[in-house]
């Protein structure tokens, strides 16, 4: 007998007299004891945050992300979520003595612990065990109300164990998602079934078969549309760049989950679009164009996901003109109707007035006619359309369904990037930047800096702007705090 210890676990197999190990004879004990201290995998600030909590108000549970975030060893989310059996009140109690900015208790059921600067987690949130009336609470029992089996786990700081009833583990490192409790688990809230297939994307894992059954019939009447809004925003928000992604995305979209999810597109998928030879319809269209946006040609003015909802969006606005031209749209009482319902659509999603903003000078600009003259690019830059998205939206709508001849996509693709490229050129010459367009704030600097306010934050913000005048790509948030990093080495050498 051969012993076999891994990071995994410790496996055993069997080797007969001949010395070879015989196929399929390799038996595993979970031993998730054996594993190294999870600890070694949080940021320091965070580690020593976690040991002041366990003696504060412990003992403490982490679980959720943080505990997928380690195994997998990727960047922590922006929310750490800890579980404790000590009540609540005694918690915030605790914490406020120890001078810990916590919010929450009562009759609320978590408390809420802000971190100051700009690495994630962003917060901490602290819960009780959740249960079913006639049980006990226990760890195990709260994993129990998870949704999937990978955020079913639980790791008791500091130095473990990690419990994982549900193979949370084995499903990570096999690339698989499952729900913790079949149909069961979506009774307790039915988005789980939006949730799959969220993490399925984000994970780039493989959803249960059987599960999604489950998933693709589930009622979401019940749910709130700003619910239904977050998990379409993260969804949008992924590259979605891979065959297994756009199969996903398909599946979700053109299932009656994705019917109920946005129930005002169900007369796209019943309509087909003009001059298709293949019997495709325009909501098919509409996911076709989707899948073809990988990335947001200018993040400052619309990001991926708002440029995602606005191609989703813009379906609409071609059903309201009878499906004539993807391009040509006249005005009239349809299209009036289209941006109105549209509107009612963004406000019962719970979109920011800013984002509405964004989005509905894109779909106001449809009808310009691609490629853009130098004439029509001035105007959208003083009407502050985000003109890019603009484009990217008509070229990719335009574009959808491949064509396979390579000469054609070539020539459309210089088209494309040539109207990038003037349109980058007339904002140089145009456009003036301030200290608001930049996409880091003054009070992200300050925290970053960590100095008072004074003439130094204006001269930094000058030095910034001069150097995203040589490359506006530069204008993005991580170009910015690396930037505003060797600024801050520089005063430390003076």
């Amino acid at each position: 007998m051969v012993r076999i210890v891994t990071e995994y676990g410790v496996f055993f197999s069997f080797i007969g007299k001949t010395g070879e190990t015989p196929p399929f004879r390799l038996w595993r004990l979970d031993v998730t004891h054996m594993l190294p201290s999870l600890r070694n995998g949080f940021p320091p600030f965070i580690a020593s945050l976690l040991d002041e909590l366990h003696l504060l108000i412990g003992p403490i549970h982490l679980v959720g992300s943080a505990v997928r975030n380690v195994l997998q060893g990727t960047p922590l989310s922006n929310d750490l979520n800890i579980l404790t059996v000590r009540p609540l009140d005694q918690c915030l109690e605790a914490l406020r003595e120890n001078n810990h900015d916590a919010v929450g208790g009562g009759g609320e059921k978590s408390i809420f612990v802000p971190l100051k600067g700009w690495e994630k987690p962003k917060t901490i949130e602290i819960s009780k065990f959740r249960h079913r009336p006639a049980q006990t609470a226990t760890i195990e029992e709260d994993l129990l109300h998870r949704d999937i089996t990978v955020n079913a786990m639980a790791y008791a700081w500091p130095n473990g164990p990690l419990v994982d009833p549900f193979g949370g583990q084995d499903d990570l490192i096999n690339g698989r998602i499952r729900l913790v409790n079949g149909e069961e688990t979506l009774r307790g809230d039915p988005l789980r079934a939006v949730r799959l297939y969220r993490f399925s994307l984000q994970l780039s894992a493989v959803p249960n078969p059987e599960d999604l059954k489950y998933c693709t019939h589930i009622s979401l009447d019940q749910v709130p549309p700003e619910r239904i809004r977050v998990e379409l925003d993260r969804i949008f928000s992924f590259p979605l760049d891979t065959p297994q992604a756009h199969n996903l995305l398909f599946s979700l979209l053109d299932s009656d989950l994705g019917a109920a999810m946005l129930p005002e597109f169900k007369l796209l998928r019943q309509i087909f679009k003009p001059s298709s030879t293949d019997g495709t319809t325009v909501w098919h269209h509409t996911i076709q164009t989707l899948k073809s946006i990988s990335s947001s040609p200018r993040e400052e003015d619309i990001s991926l996901l708002d440029l995602r909802w606005t191609v989703v969006l813009a379906g609409l606005i071609f059903y309201a003109k009878n499906l004539r031209s993807l391009q040509k749209i006249e005005d009239g009482a349809n299209y009036e109707r289209a941006i109105n319902q549209i509107v009612a659509l963004l406000n019962r999603y719970g979109f920011s007035r800013r984002r509405q903003k964004k989005i509905l000078n894109i779909l106001n600009n449809l009808g310009v006619d691609f490629p853009f003259s130098d004439r029509v690019l001035k105007r959208l830059l003083g009407d502050a359309v985000p003109i890019e998205g603009l484009i990217s939206l008509i070229f990719h709508a335009k574009h959808a369904i491949q064509t396979t001849d390579p000469v054609c996509k070539a020539k459309n693709r210089l088209e494309y990037t040539r109207t990038l490229e003037r349109c980058l050129s007339l904002r140089r010459s145009c456009v003036t930047l301030r200290c608001s367009d930049l996409a880091i704030c003054g009070g992200d600097i300050r925290d970053m800096v960590r100095r008072r306010p004074g003439p130094w934050l204006g001269e930094l913000q000058t030095w910034l702007l001069n150097w995203i005048g040589e490359d506006y790509s530069r204008n993005n948030a991580e170009s910015l705090r690396k930037k505003i990093q060797e600024w801050i080495a520089t005063q430390d050498r003076m």
